[in-house]
């Protein structure tokens, strides 16, 4: 895994000196489906942005051979407010796309992801490729998926013990009550109906993206941490307090202005 790990951290390097039109015959650009039709077009027609996916072939194309799961890769869209479904299941054999809310962490921001931060104790969501490998049962949190992070802007997951798990704060009915989704505490928590079904096709091996269009590149050149600038401006009716159940465990929010 080390070895595994050390290939991944260079992504962002070898990104810069691989074009889209690669002409490797294997290239995941390459790839077309039965249709005759390019994977990646049919891909982004379905909602996903051009850069992350852009980003996630790369990683494929440069360590073909490493990486077991080549059905199924995830991107998880941080520039997205919390009240769309940001969570992109991405299945590689067909092109077929699937979404989910996902929850970002208490102190990256209340609708939007805003702040990011690979620190212990931060309670952020953090940017940057993970590598899905195994679950387990949390007396907290019940199933979870375990993630590590292969990034300098995310590789303190396993210390920070952020994973893939259920949240009951993460639903459309909550949404509808608190005007945004629930806070984790910088886990990618995921609606109870939906983490079977997620873990169990991504546990045998799965890259996962986190990404923020405006400060993915920043996370490169300063990967403690990452933010906007400026405050949150919040809609009336939105509660910006946390509840029960929330990550945090306490009453504490990000700078916010509302109308």
């Amino acid at each position: 895994m080390a070895s595994f790990a050390r290939i991944f951290s260079l992504w962002i390097f070898l990104a810069v000196d691989l074009i889209a039109t690669t002409a490797w015959a294997d290239s995941l650009f390459n790839r077309r489906l039965g249709n005759g039709r390019f994977l990646f077009d049919v891909v982004m027609e379905q909602g996903v942005s051009r850069e992350p996916l852009d980003l996630i072939f790369r990683m494929y194309d440069y360590n073909e051979g490493r990486i077991p799961n080549l059905t199924y890769t995830v991107l998880v869209d941080y520039s997205r407010p919390s009240t769309e479904k940001r969570l992109f299941l991405i299945n590689l054999s067909n092109g077929s796309v699937e979404k989910f809310y996902v929850a970002h962490g208490i102190r990256s921001g209340i609708i939007e992801t805003r702040s990011f931060s690979n620190l212990p104790d931060s309670w952020k969501s953090s940017l940057g490729f993970y590598f899905a490998k195994g679950s387990y049962v949390s007396s907290k949190n019940g199933i979870s998926l375990y993630l590590d992070g292969i990034d300098r802007s995310n590789n303190n997951a396993k210390l920070r013990t952020i994973v893939l798990h259920g949240a009951s704060y993460v639903s459309e009915d909550f949404i509808q009550r608190n005007g945004r989704l629930g806070w984790s505490e910088g886990c990618f928590a995921v609606g109870l109906e939906y983490v079977n079904y997620l873990i169990n096709l991504l546990q045998n091996g799965s890259l996962l993206l986190s990404y923020h269009k405006d400060l993915i590149g920043f996370s490169r050149r300063y990967p403690s941490e990452q933010a906007m600038v400026g405050d949150e401006v919040v809609p009336p009716g939105v509660n910006t307090n946390r509840t029960p159940g929330e990550g945090g465990g306490l009453d504490w929010i990000p700078s916010a202005v509302s109308f």
